[in-house]
C-alpha cells in the first residue's frame, strides 16, 4: 500500500441517496483497501444510460450508492492479499467496467464464462463505482491498460470502452461471419460509432442505418462503407438486393426500428442486440428466423478479460469514442444531457491529476 501520508484523508464523489431523490456530492473517508480490493484514482469516468437504475431504483441497490462503470485511472494502493509482483502494481494505468469481478469457483467460471459468475458483481451497483475523484475494486475487476493507449488517445477516449466498447466488440467478435460479409449496424450513437468502427477494423463491409441524413459523412469518417436513411430507403427491400446482412448489430434502444430491419438479415446471420429497448417489445417473424436459419440473440457486457482484449485490440486499430467531458461539478448536467437524449456520443467526466 502507498504510504499513509500520501493518500488524502477523504475524496469527493457522486452519490444517489436512494430511488429517485438525486445525485449529492459526498466526502469519502479513504480506508486501506480490503485483502483482495484494489485503490483507484480516477482520471475519467464515462456516464452509460444504465446509472439510471440507481437513480430510478429498478436495479437491486443498496444505497447510498456512487455509479460509474467505465473507469480510467491509476492504481493508488493494493490490499494485502494482491501479488505485488503480479500484474497489478502502485501507478499502473488500469480500468473498471461493468462485471465487477468473479469468484473464479463456479460452474460458469469453471467453464470460463466470467461475466456470468453466478456470485458476480456489477461496478456502481454492487459497490461503489468511478463517478469520485477514487474508487475501491474488486481485483478481478480491474482491467490492466497498456500504457501505449495513451499515445493516441486520452484518458476520456478511453473510459468508455470499459462498457460500451467491450459490448460491441464482443458481440461482433462472438458472431459468426467471414471478412467481407455485410454488416448492418443500426444506430450511429453512443455505441453505434463504436461498432462501425470495430466492425470496419475486423474487416466487416459495415452499412450504417439511421433515420435522417445528418450522420451519413461520420458514419463514412468511421469506416462505413456506406449510410442508409431509413426515411427514405426500404431498408429490407436495399439488403435483400444486396443478399441480406450476415451481421445485424442493434445498438438504438427503439423497438419499433429494430423489428421493421429484422427482415433484412442473410441466411445463417446473426442479429444481436446490444440496445436496451423498453420503449416496446420487439417483434419478430417465427418464419423469419426459420427459414433464413438466423439467430436472433442478446449481447451485454463481458468480463474484465474481455475489457483486456478490446483495449488492446482498440490501441493497436486506434479505435476510440468520440466524447463530450464535464467535471464532478458538473455531473447532473451531464447526467440529464445523456438522459434526455441530447449527448454527442459519450458523457465522460474527468479529473485532474
Amino acid at each position: 500500500m502507498a504510504s499513509a501520508s500520501s493518500l488524502p484523508k477523504s475524496y469527493k464523489a457522486i452519490s444517489c441517496p436512494g430511488p429517485n431523490q438525486g445525485w449529492n456530492t459526498i466526502d469519502v473517508p479513504v480506508r486501506e483497501p480490503n485483502e483482495r480490493e484494489v485503490f483507484i484514482k480516477v482520471n475519467a469516468s464515462g456516464i452509460c444510460g444504465s446509472d439510471h437504475f440507481v437513480q430510478d431504483g429498478t436495479w437491486p441497490v443498496e444505497y447510498p450508492r456512487t455509479p460509474g462503470h467505465e473507469v480510467i485511472g491509476r492504481i493508488v494502493a493494493l490490499g494485502r492479499g494482491i501479488d505485488f509482483t503480479g500484474r497489478l502494481k502502485v501507478g499502473a494505468l488500469v480500468g473498471v467496467g461493468w462485471s465487477g469481478g468473479f469468484c473464479n469457483n463456479c460452474g460458469p467460471c469453471r467453464l470460463g464464462d466470467f461475466s456470468g459468475c453466478i456470485t458476480g458483481q456489477f461496478s456502481g451497483f454492487s459497490f461503489d463505482g468511478g463517478h469520485g475523484e477514487y474508487m475501491y475494486a474488486p481485483e478481478t475487476a480491474v482491467v490492466s491498460i497498456p500504457e501505449e493507449a495513451l499515445e493516441n488517445a486520452r484518458v476520456e477516449e478511453l473510459a468508455p470502452l470499459l462498457c460500451a466498447g467491450t459490448t460491441v466488440y464482443g458481440a461482433i467478435r462472438s458472431s459468426n461471419w467471414q471478412p467481407g460479409d455485410i454488416c448492418l449496424v443500426q444506430g450511429i450513437g453512443g455505441l453505434g460509432h463504436l461498432a462501425i468502427q470495430y466492425a470496419a477494423k475486423l474487416g466487416l463491409k459495415v452499412y450504417a442505418v439511421s433515420s435522417g441524413s445528418s450522420k451519413a459523412d461520420l458514419a463514412k469518417s468511421l469506416g462505413a462503407h456506406a449510410h442508409v436513411d431509413v426515411t427514405a430507403t426500404d431498408v429490407v427491400a436495399y439488403f435483400k438486393a444486396l443478399g441480406g446482412a450476415k451481421l445485424i448489430i442493434c445498438t438504438a434502444p427503439y423497438a419499433k426500428q429494430i423489428s421493421t430491419i429484422l427482415p433484412a438479415v442473410a441466411r445463417n446471420g446473426t442479429i444481436t442486440l446490444v440496445s436496451a429497448a423498453t420503449d416496446g417489445n420487439i417483434e419478430v417473424s417465427n418464419l423469419l428466423l426459420n427459414l433464413n436459419r438466423a439467430t436472433l440473440r442478446g449481447w451485454s457486457c463481458g468480463g474484465g478479460y474481455e475489457s483486456d482484449e478490446c483495449i488492446r485490440f482498440s490501441t493497436l486499430a486506434d479505435i476510440k469514442s468520440m466524447v463530450k467531458t464535464f467535471s464532478l461539478e458538473q455531473f447532473t448536467e451531464a447526467y440529464d444531457d445523456l438522459i434526455n437524449g441530447r449527448p454527442q456520443f459519450r458523457n465522460v467526466i474527468v479529473f485532474k491529476d
